[in-house]
């Protein structure tokens, strides 16, 4: 955020964060921007395609122009803006990162509090389990999260293909990979490259009919398993993406001398994470990492590093990092071989 030309503005836009933030949560799960995408809608209109009542959508909708979401016309009618085309359900963007958070955070983030006394996380105090356990008893919950986790892992994946020098790696692992969006935009950018898709069983959910569509099944072995215990061998590469800043150093130290047990000489690991600046001298490149680590903190426990704090922990599990390779503004590669 740069410096306000008016600070009780932005002051209110911050005490006013919950409630613009639901009632975006809510012009998401209506697909509003993709219905004002090819233009103007009254409110009646939009109230028909969504089951709504009408005149209280007519007042989200302008609560949304207020937020500049989207534009009142003079007529009434509301039109998309730049900003609402980044909430479309049909395009990479953040509306399933929103969903997302409205069940996977908001009522921990009630709590923050509770987290700032213990240094526990508050969602496991709201909840009475914690995010992984309410994610395996919740398929709804689990789905969003899946597809939100899909639409970063296609956006981290076209700037590391662009980027990062593969040299002659012919076998991947992807740990903790999910359903497979980050090894299909690897193995699609290296032909001669075949990969392991490597996860616990409602993480590969979707995985087969993935590598099927993308053509890749030929190229692709799905493995079920626990990063915690042991990682398929052998591999030149082994690659994970926001994983490591799920846990705390104890955890995310077992699952790095996993993949150090499972590397052999001249094997590579690769951490695709949000980078933490060491200072916030630039607030608005810093928001991304900061709310990130923040998030870690408040829902799991987690935590995003400096690539400093990367090299420390590597060096911990046994493991030697030897370059750091900004992405995005947000992302960042960490790269270590055996010590």
């Amino acid at each position: 955020m740069t410096q306000a030309a008016d600070p009780m503005l932005e002051a209110r836009r911050l005490m006013n964060g919950f409630r613009s933030y639901q009632l975006l949560v809510a012009a998401c799960r209506l697909k509003l921007p993709d219905l004002v995408a090819d233009g103007p809608r009254s409110a009646s209109e939009l109230a028909a395609a969504t089951g709504t009542h009408a005149p209280s959508l007519r007042r989200a909708l302008r609560g949304l122009a207020a937020w500049g979401v989207l534009v009142e016309d003079s007529d009434g009618r509301f039109r998309g803006t730049a900003i609402s085309e980044v909430f479309r359900a049909d395009r990479a963007g953040l509306r399933n990162m929103v969903t997302m958070l409205s069940g996977e955070g908001y009522a921990a983030w009630g709590e923050v509090l509770y987290t700032l006394r213990t240094g526990k996380p508050a969602f496991d105090h709201v909840f009475g389990m914690t995010r992984w356990e309410k994610m395996a008893e919740d398929p709804e919950d689990a789905a969003d999260f899946n597809t939100a986790m899909v639409e970063i892992s296609r956006r981290v994946g076209r700037n590391f293909v662009e980027r990062y020098d593969f040299a002659d790696a012919r076998t991947v692992v992807d740990v903790g990979g999910g359903n497979g969006a980050l090894l299909e935009a690897v193995l699609k950018a290296r032909p001669q490259m075949s990969g392991i898709l490597f996860d616990l069983a409602p993480g590969l959910a979707g995985a087969a009919d993935r590598m099927r569509s993308a053509g890749l099944e030929a190229r692709v072995e799905l493995v079920e398993g626990s990063f915690f215990e042991s990682i398929p061998s052998p591999a030149d590469l082994y690659m994970l993406k926001s994983i490591v800043h799920d846990w705390e150093e104890p955890r995310a130290m077992d699952i790095l001398r996993a993949c150090r047990s499972a590397m052999g000489e001249g094997s590579r690991l690769v951490l695709l994470e949000r980078t933490m600046p060491e200072r916030i001298d630039d607030p608005d490149a810093a928001l991304g990492a900061v709310m990130s680590d923040l998030h870690m903190m408040v829902v799991l426990g987690g935590r995003e590093r400096t690539p400093a704090e990367y090299g420390e922990l590597l060096a911990e599990s046994g493991l030697r990092m030897t370059r750091h390779i900004p992405l995005d503004p947000e992302f960042g590669v960490v790269e270590a071989v055996t010590a």
